[in-house]
């Protein structure tokens, strides 16, 4: 898989107030410990602009339901072979699991464009400031997934493009 990029942000955007990491609402972190993108800890929550930039969204907003989030660039090229079947896991079980795309620190028509050549239809957020990626260790390369349970817990975690087997231990989880 692809390695972070060289950290210089020419392509990303400045932190703006109000979006980033973000504390969970109270009385919703299941474990003991604070919020980690690990598995058996709480995922930390955030708040991004939507792709289409008309509104927010939070990683809490989506409790109850099992979440894939997807952290991925256009420039990566398994991200760009992944995302046909991201899509397809979401049409095919978008009433249990919400995919949950992260673009990496691009600029937002950069990310648009990819998402309109691939015909995607699930949710997808901007991390224009890379402070999400970073807390959720994305300088470790990508694409990388986290499925988190829908108590907000990570019950998994996958480094690289996913795979037909990952697709399948998804589904078996979802059961």
């Amino acid at each position: 898989y692809f390695e972070f990029r060289d950290g210089t942000g020419s392509a990303g955007g400045a932190a703006t107030p109000g979006l980033g990491i973000i504390e969970l609402p109270p009385g919703t972190n299941p474990t003991d410990q604070s919020p980690a993108a690990r598995e058996g800890r709480a995922a930390p929550n955030f708040r991004l602009a939507t792709a289409d930039e008309a509104g927010t969204a939070t990683l809490a907003e989506y409790r109850g339901k099992y979440v894939l989030v997807n952290f991925w660039a256009s420039w990566c090229g398994p991200c760009a072979e992944e995302t046909p079947d991201l899509q397809a896991f979401h049409e095919q079980h978008s009433d249990r699991v919400v995919v949950l795309g992260v673009n990496q620190q691009e600029q937002p028509g950069a990310a648009r464009d990819f998402l309109a050549r691939f015909g995607v239809t699930y949710p997808v957020v901007l991390d224009r400031s890379g402070e999400v990626s970073q807390a959720y260790g994305v300088g470790r390369g990508l694409p990388i997934s986290f499925l988190v349970d829908p108590a907000g817990v990570v019950e998994k975690v996958v480094f690289g493009r996913l795979t037909e087997d990952h697709f399948a231990d998804f589904e078996a989880r979802l059961k």
